[in-house]
This record gives C-alpha cells, sequence and structure tokens, in this order.
C-alpha cells in the first residue's frame, strides 16, 4: 500500500539535497577538466619551423617540445568527469563514524573523487570499505582491515537509493520506503517482504513431521508412496520401463525404491555388482548414493554417465587421447549425439562385406577347395565381422576345425586370402579395434560421407554451414591426432604430447569430443561383439538405473540398453521431458524418443502429483514451460508463500537486498538450504564473490557439482542442480536479455524454478523475462 506524504522525511530531504551538490560538484570538476587541446598547437607551431627565421628556430622547438610534455601529461591523468554516470551516479549511501569522526560515502559502479564532492563514489566492486555497508546494518559497530589496517567505527546510516535520468526516485532505509511517482512523493507501508516458512517453520505435509535431519538425506521417504508408485515399484523385473512425471513428482524416489525391491526379492541376481544407476549430473550421483543406505540398498554407487563411458573406452582404445576438447562446436555435439552417424557405419559396413564376400566368391568359387574357403565364410554368417575374418584366417593356418573340412593345406590359397582380408579391412587381425576406428574416422572426416550420412539419415536436420562446421572441426580434431598421437616417441626421456603440455600449448594437444566415447564403444560392438572384460566375462547389468533420461542421447542408451541380458533385460528409466537441457537430443516427447531404442520399453502412467514445490511456485512454472509442456495434469499438494520478483536498477542494490534477505533468513532458520542460481557459472562466480565479502555464514561456491547436501547457502548455475532441491530458491538473473523465448531458455528457467521446495523470489536488472506470467511482470 502506498500512501501520499504531506511533508518530505529527513532522509528523502537529505538525498536530495546530496543528489543536488553532488550533480553541481560534478560539473565544475567538468568544468576544471576542460584541459586546452595541446596537439592543434603542436601541429601549428610544427608548421610554422618552414618559414620560421634560423635565430626563431631554437625557442619554437623549445615552445613545442614544453607542449609535448603537457600533452603527455593531459594524457596520463585520468579525466575524473568521463567516470561520472549522470543518469544514475551512485545507489547507496552510508555515513561511518571512526574515532569521533564522521564521513558520508556513496556506493556507485565506478569510482568519482573530486574536491568539488562533500563526499566521494566509490566502486561497491572494487573498494573495500564498500563490504561495511554489505556486511553490517544501521547503528551496528565495525572492526574491518581496510588497506592494510584495521579501523573500527559504526554505521550511523545505510540508505539505498533510485536515481534514473538524473532524478532520486525512491529512498530505502530502516526507518521507511519512499518512491516519488506522477510528481509527488509516497510511502509504501507494506509488511516486510522477506523468506521464510523452510527448515524448522515450513507447514508440511503430515508424513513429514519430525526431527530435522541437516543433511536432508531422504527423510523416511518410504513413507511417502502413493498407490500408483508402489504400482510401478512392483513391476516384473524382465521389462524395460519408463517413469515420467513433472518436477518433484518422485519419479527419483519410485525409481529407487524399484531398485531396493528387486535386490529384495532376489538378492543373488540383483547384487552391488551387478546393479547401475546411472545419471548426466554429477551431483546427482552423489546425492543418489547417499539415499541408497537409507533404503537398504548397500554398497551401490551412483555413476555419472560421461565417467563411466570414458573409463569404459580407454580401456577398449588405450591409444587414443585421453583429454576431451573444452570448445565442441554445439553443432558437432548435437551431430554426435544423434544416430546418424551409427547408422552410416552399419550401412558402410554392409557395404564392404558385400564386396569383399562378391571378391571371396570370385576369386575361389573355380579354385580347388575353393568351396572349402567358401563354406568356412558362411558358416559365421551372425558372428561380428571381425570374428568372420580370425576363424576363416586361423582355419587357414590350421588353428581352427571345421566339421568335414580338413585344414587348409595350399600356403597359396592361404596368401591369397590374407592378401584379401589386408585390402578390404586393413589392420583388423592385428587390432581387433581398427576396424571400428576406420568407420569413425571415414564418418567423421570424409566430406562426402558426412553429406551422404546427413542426406540419407537426416535429411534437412543440418544446414549445408553448419555441414562445414562439422566437417572442419572433426578434420582439425583428426589432425592433431594424426601429428602428435602418432608421433609419440621418446625424446630425451619426453614424449612430444608430454613437452607440448609443459610449454603450456595444451590448445595443441590431442583431444576427443566426449560424445566420441559413446560412437567407438557402439562401432566396437558393431564390428567386434559384446563389451568383454577379464577372463573374456561379459560386461552386464542385471538392473539399470537411467535417472534424467530425456537428456540422454538415443546412442547413449543404446549402449547402456546393450550391457543388459536381451533375455532377461531389467531397466528403469525416469525422466521429465519438461527438463531437457542438453544440446543434442532433439527428441520433444516420449512417443518419438522410445521407438528410436529398438527396445519395448512400458511407459507408466505419468506422475501427477507434485510434492516438492507449492502451488504457487508450479503455476508459475508450468507458465514458463507453456505450450512445451508435455506434463498436461498436475496437481500440487500444498499452498506456501507467493512467488516474488523483485528488479533493480543496479547489480549493486541487488547485492545489497540479497544480503540483507539472506542475513535475515539463516538467522531465524539456520537450517534452511538455501540456492541462489544463475543462468552460467561466471555470472554465478561473481554473485558468490560479492556474497562472500558480506560475509554470508555459510556461503558456498559450487563450480563443479560439489555440493554439501547440508544447511546453508550454495550459489551455483542452473544446470547442476538438476534432480536437487531446495528449501529457498533465489534466481537471481532472472531479464529479459537471459531468458529470451527460444525452447533451451524456457526449460531452464523451468529447472531453476521447480528446485524451490518452499520459496522462490526472482531476482534482476534491466527488464523482466518475458517467460514470467504477467502477474510477476
Amino acid at each position: 500500500m502506498r500512501t501520499p506524504v504531506a511533508a518530505l522525511p529527513d532522509a528523502v530531504c537529505e538525498e536530495l539535497d546530496l543528489l543536488q551538490q553532488v550533480q553541481q560538484g560534478a560539473l565544475r570538476d567538468q568544468a576544471d577538466e576542460a584541459d586546452p587541446n595541446y596537439y592543434d598547437d603542436i601541429l601549428e607551431l610544427r608548421d610554422s619551423l618552414s618559414e620560421a627565421h634560423p635565430e626563431d628556430l631554437p625557442a619554437l622547438t623549445t615552445q613545442i617540445e614544453q607542449l609535448v610534455l603537457l600533452a603527455q601529461r593531459q594524457q596520463e591523468r585520468t579525466p575524473r568527469n568521463r567516470s561520472f554516470h549522470w543518469h544514475s551516479p551512485y545507489f547507496a549511501h552510508m555515513r561511518l563514524q571512526e574515532q569521533g569522526k564522521t564521513r558520508d560515502l556513496l556506493l556507485g559502479n565506478q569510482n568519482f573523487f573530486s574536491g568539488h564532492l562533500s563526499c566521494s563514489i566509490v566502486d561497491w566492486k572494487k573498494a573495500p570499505v564498500s563490504q561495511i555497508f554489505y556486511r553490517y546494518q544501521e547503528e551496528e559497530e565495525y572492526i574491518e582491515e581496510l588497506g592494510g589496517r584495521e579501523v573500527e567505527g559504526r554505521l550511523l546510516l545505510r540508505r539505498l537509493v533510485r536515481i534514473e535520468d538524473g532524478v532520486l526516485r525512491s529512498v530505502s532505509c530502516p526507518q521507511g520506503t519512499w518512491f516519488f511517482e506522477d510528481g509527488q512523493w509516497f510511502q509504501w507501508e507494506q509488511t516486510r517482504i522477506e523468506l521464510s516458512g523452510g527448515s524448522g517453520s515450513a507447514p508440511r505435509p503430515i508424513h513429514e513431521i519430525g526431527p530435522y535431519r541437516l543433511d536432508k538425506h531422504l527423510p523416511q521417504i518410504t513413507a511417502l508412496i502413493d498407490e500408483r508408485q508402489f504400482g510401478i515399484i512392483s513391476q516384473p523385473e524382465a521389462r524395460v520401463i519408463l517413469i515420467q512425471g513433472g518436477a518433484g513428482s518422485g519419479k527419483t524416489t519410485v525409481a529407487l525404491h524399484r531398485l531396493a525391491y528387486l535386490m529384495t526379492q532376489k538378492p543373488n541376481y540383483f547384487n552391488s555388482n551387478s546393479i547401475l544407476p546411472i545419471v548426466f549430473n554429477r551431483a546427482l550421483a552423489q546425492y543418489i548414493s547417499k539415499l541408497l543406505p537409507s533404503l537398504g540398498v548397500d554398497g551401490v554407487e551412483a555413476r555419472v554417465f560421461q565417467e563411466w563411458v570414458a573409463q569404459l573406452r580407454q580401456r577398449f582404445f588405450p591409444d587414443l587421447p585421453s583429454r576431451y576438447a573444452e570448445n565442441t562446436p554445439v553443432r558437432v555435439i548435437e551431430f554426435k549425439r544423434s544416430p546418424v552417424i551409427l547408422a552410416w557405419c552399419a550401412k558402410e559396413l554392409e557395404h564392404r562385406l558385400e564386396q569383399f564376400q562378391a571378391t571371396l566368391m570370385e576369386l575361389f568359387s573355380s579354385l580347388i577347395k575353393g568351396d572349402d574357403v567358401i563354406t568356412v565364410w558362411n558358416s559365421s554368417t551372425n558372428s561380428p565381422v571381425t570374428d568372420r575374418l580370425s576363424r576363416l584366417l586361423k582355419w587357414t593356418q590350421g588353428q581352427e576345425t571345421f566339421t568335414h573340412l580338413p585344414p587348409m593345406p595350399d600356403s597359396s590359397i592361404r596368401q591369397r586370402i590374407n592378401r584379401l582380408v589386408e585390402d578390404w579391412f586393413p589392420d583388423v587381425l592385428k587390432n581387433p579395434q581398427a576396424l571400428a576406428l576406420q568407420l569413425w574416422n571415414d564418418a567423421l572426416i570424409q566430406r562426402r560421407a558426412l553429406q551422404k550420412a546427413i542426406t540419407d539419415f537426416a535429411p534437412g536436420s543440418f544446414s549445408e554451414s553448419q555441414l562445414e562446421e562439422i566437417w572442419s572441426w572433426n578434420v582439425r580434431c583428426y589432425q592433431r591426432r594424426q601429428v602428435i598421437v602418432g608421433e609419440r616417441v621418446e625424446e630425451d626421456g619426453e614424449t612430444q604430447e608430454g613437452w607440448l603440455e609443459n610449454q603450456s600449448l595444451s590448445d595443441e594437444l590431442p583431444t576427443l569430443d566426449e560424445e566420441d566415447d559413446t560412437l567407438l564403444l557402439l562401432l566396437y560392438q558393431l564390428t567386434t561383439g559384446p563389451l568383454r572384460g577379464r577372463k573374456n566375462k561379459l560386461l552386464q547389468y542385471h538392473h539399470l538405473l537411467v535417472d534424467e533420461v530425456q537428456d540422454f542421447s538415443i546412442p547413449e542408451l543404446q549402449l547402456l540398453l546393450s550391457m543388459t541380458p536381451p533375455e532377461r533385460r531389467s531397466v528403469t528409466l525416469a525422466g521429465d521431458m519438461d527438463q531437457r537441457i542438453l544440446a543434442g537430443n532433439r527428441y520433444q516427447d516420449w512417443n518419438t524418443m522410445l521407438p528410436a531404442l529398438s527396445v519395448e520399453v512400458t511407459a507408466m502412467e505419468p506422475l501427477t502429483i507434485g510434492y516438492r514445490s507449492t502451488y504457487e511456485i508450479m503455476e508459475v512454472a508450468r507458465h514458463v514451460i507453456g505450450h512445451l509442456s508435455v506434463n498436461t495434469v498436475w496437481e500440487a499438494t500444498r499452498h506456501g508463500a507467493p512467488v516474488e520478483r523483485f528488479g533493480f536498477q543496479h547489480p549493486g542494490v541487488l547485492i545489497a537486498f540479497l544480503v540483507d534477505s539472506l542475513g535475515s533468513l539463516l538467522r531465524r532458520e539456520p537450517s534452511a538450504s538455501v540456492v541462489v542460481l544463475t543462468r552460467e557459472l561466471p555470472e554465478a562466480r561473481k554473485i558468490a564473490e560479492q556474497l562472500e565479502r558480506a560475509e554470508i555464514p555459510g556461503l558456498r561456491l559450487v563450480a563443479d557439482q560439489d555440493f554439501s547436501f547440508r544447511a546453508g547457502v550454495e550459489v551455483t548455475d542452473i544446470s547442476q542442480t538438476k534432480g536437487l532441491e531446495f528449501d529457498y530458491v533465489l534466481l537471481v538473473d532472472a531479464d529479459a536479455s537471459t531468458y529470451g523465448p527460444d525452447d533451451l531458455s524456457r526449460h531452464l528457467l523451468y529447472v531453476g524454478i521447480t528446485r524451490a521446495a518452499h520459496q522462490l523470489w526472482l531476482l534482476h536488472c534491466g527488464n523482466p523475462s518475458s517467460l514470467l506470467p504477467d502477474t510477476l511482470r
């Protein structure tokens, strides 16, 4: 509620006077800085030298030298007036008392010092003294180290102001908030908006009543299982099921219970060595690993897909680089995560086999003993190509026998077979991985093959310019591997790869794209057969749990599914299409994605009851995801605080607001879990640095998914929080430039919003995102 003020309060009067003084001081400072243009004078004197009398030359030269010195000094001197922001010079005002003396300071986005100002403007991001504003409240005493010395004092005055177009628009301080609108000042009379209702004070469902656990690891989750969820948990073991539902509907909970249920039903078959829970996100993997013991599941660790597949690929392709490119173009990622390459390779391999077989028939069908060669070749039609070639050559060498067929005694035939195999499949007998590598390289670096793969298997998916970008990247990576990997010769005890690393030339090191691991392993299976471990034992998992499955590509899922027994395939997939945020997966719904897996998947009825977020939070989330949502039916279990949006003119004011709000919350609810979210990690780093200066207790920057899962404030980017939840979520970049109307912005913002269990605040500078509902804009 706003109320017109009859007489301006002292705080507003003081700030109006101060702004006028600052503006007048800046004008006087600008007049002082109006230095003459020495360069015009220098040029004029230089031109006059040709016409001057000889006796005048020394004096003119001296004059030019003096002007040059003055010009250099003018250039070296910082022009103070250029750093003054007339539109909005500062956003905060504080008064400090130290050793009986008081001084005023203004906080802005730049330093501005002048003898014409009664108080200086300091850059809130850089000036050490600004930390007093963020760490202390009005009338609090402080002890801080500033400029290498300890300073004691009291913060006498602490105000936030909003100045637009050089006009004071609002003043906010402990005594009240006033704003200027339509030529009149008003007082804002509203109960203080604060974060509340979280850990220790939130209205929770009755089944959550009990002592709050600081580690937040699944407090009695079995009590939360409803009838529909139990029906999913107890599904027959030998099937692939999909658990679908919106954010916070219990997908992960149900999937974990199903895993525990199967291990209880048949502990000898489903044991810690034959179970694989796998996710894309390390934080979610750690979270699941901490939850499983509470379900009676010991010795099972959730794996991160990229780490798991990298270890596997290095085992089967040890000569390839272990480093991964950090700047892979998005189009390359999309291409390699699509089924296109695998489809082309399968067709290419089939073509080569047909050509090889035709040549084999032509060479040996008319020879004595030639029919035996063809019989041996045809006896292994259903085996992988490397096995077929190996058996044929072993037979010619007498190392393998066939019923009713004697060993091949003719050395000339043996030599002809060896040459034929080497011509069509070079190095395949020396190196079982060779054929997979050849297909992989051909598909990626042969321009014509790349074009045909896209034309045949994904027409219209990539433009000519995108195809060129993909091909160029693949060729550069291939050349780097050939030059360096092919030259791993010790020189003075050091490999060339090691030398480059020591010379800080890491950009020249051979790398793979992370997506290559999956492709290589699938091509190995295509050419050589199933993946095997020690003692030739099949690498298989009796139960596979894939969480956040919407972010997995078809090839990645095909690889995982291939490592389960086909005759007894037990797989749990859990996901929400509304939360797709990884590049390269173009499937927008389950109806188009599941058939591409080439296995029968039983899609369970969607979970439609939300247990995590309040009704108010989910209404905003559903508006944000909009027409992209696959979750048409949704029911929240409780109401809570309204979602709030706060707009700020300056980032410094936003930080001050955060500091005040978080400090107040943590004093009232020390057990609360809070996350401050940004879209990108670099912005999260900046926010964390600024909050750290304010000494927010329990503050942690999460830069590599290293969540503590304990009470406190964590600052990170949205993508790292997939699958996690927090009492309070503060999205601090909910502006139009950060979240536009594109699909990825919708999905990311939806994920960020739905991390909140109890309360959500949307903060921003500039205009709010158009994705937000009208009530929040």
